[in-house]
């Protein structure tokens, strides 16, 4: 312990107690399993984690199982932090070695089969595969029949690998989903939605959708408006349903106006049918109230027209 003081604002400060003797422990007994020097993970205990894994167990389960087997989790010898950094590399390694492999070989396995198939590979700056996409004959025969309205919405990272699905989806004469792409990406960036827009469209023959649905992601939506700058660029309903509350403020808890604007999305049959209802709902609660108490305010967030 040092202590030091200064007499006056301005002054040096001068040294008025010191003590060389540590009084107490450096890091406490509960504390000690987070020193860098008390953490490892032995080559046993990597193979069992790495099972778990294979067998699909989440990263979490895998760790609270074997802080239950040492006992707690100030014996099991690593951390939280450690045990998903090792998960981590694991399944980095998975992926650049026989399984990104066994990917690359189907690929062009059905290629081989199929001379139509078309399929492309992003590489990224140390010459890794980051993103690749895919569509066979019948999903291009499929886009020309029912390509004029498509879906295309990601998956965040629902797979052991990390990795972002992206399938392009669309609806057939049956009223049956059928996919017209597919694809794996590693970020959600606006550059790498161009390049797999942009792979899309040049696996169409340049044909491009009259009519595409996504969520209100800003970087997917800019992409779109570079590439497919013809394409009319709708919000997916169940994303407005899932977010416009937040958007309400106090008139989240207005049932009638809830209701209202539920009518709004799902209960016009034409489009006058809406306008009409539109701003009678803007009338009623679009407006700053005529008491000045408070105001309402309702504001399209998506930057698509109603």
């Amino acid at each position: 312990m040092v202590r030091f003081k200064q007499e006056k604002p301005g002054e040096d400060f001068v040294v008025v107690a010191h003590e060389l003797q540590h009084n107490h422990e450096l890091v406490i007994q509960q504390e000690i399993h987070h020193l860098k020097s008390e953490r490892k993970i032995t080559e046993q205990k990597g193979q069992l984690i790495q099972t778990m894994v294979e067998s699909g167990i989440k990263p979490m389960h895998a760790y609270n199982f074997l802080c239950h087997e040492a006992g707690s989790e100030e014996v099991v010898g690593h951390t939280k932090r450690d045990h998903l950094n090792y998960i981590t590399q694991y399944r980095t390694r998975l992926v650049e070695g026989k399984d990104m492999q066994s990917v690359l070989d189907l690929l062009q396995q059905r290629a081989d089969d199929d001379p139509a198939f078309f399929y492309r590979l992003k590489f990224g700056e140390h010459n890794n595969i980051v993103s690749y996409f895919w569509r066979d004959s019948m999903m291009l025969e499929d886009f020309k029949a029912y390509g004029d309205v498509m879906i295309f919405d990601t998956t965040y990272r629902t797979n052991k690998y990390g990795l972002i699905c992206a399938p392009f989806v669309g609806i057939n004469c049956h009223w049956k989903t059928t996919m017209f792409a597919c694809a794996f990406i590693t970020n959600e960036k606006e550059e790498s939605f161009e390049w797999l827009l942009e792979t899309f469209k040049r696996a169409m023959c340049q044909q491009e959708p009259k009519t595409i649905f996504t969520d209100q992601d800003k970087a997917m939506g800019n992409a779109i408006e570079k590439v497919f700058p013809n394409t009319r660029h709708r919000l997916c309903l169940w994303h407005i349903e899932k977010n416009f509350v937040s958007h309400f403020g106090s008139l989240k808890t207005n049932e009638d106006f809830k209701n209202m604007f539920k009518n709004c999305l799902m209960g016009c049959q034409n489009e006058s049918g809406f306008e009409e209802l539109w701003a009678k709902m803007m009338e009623l609660y679009g407006h700053e109230k005529k008491n000045g108490s408070s105001k309402y305010m309702i504001r399209d967030t998506s930057g698509a027209p109603h």
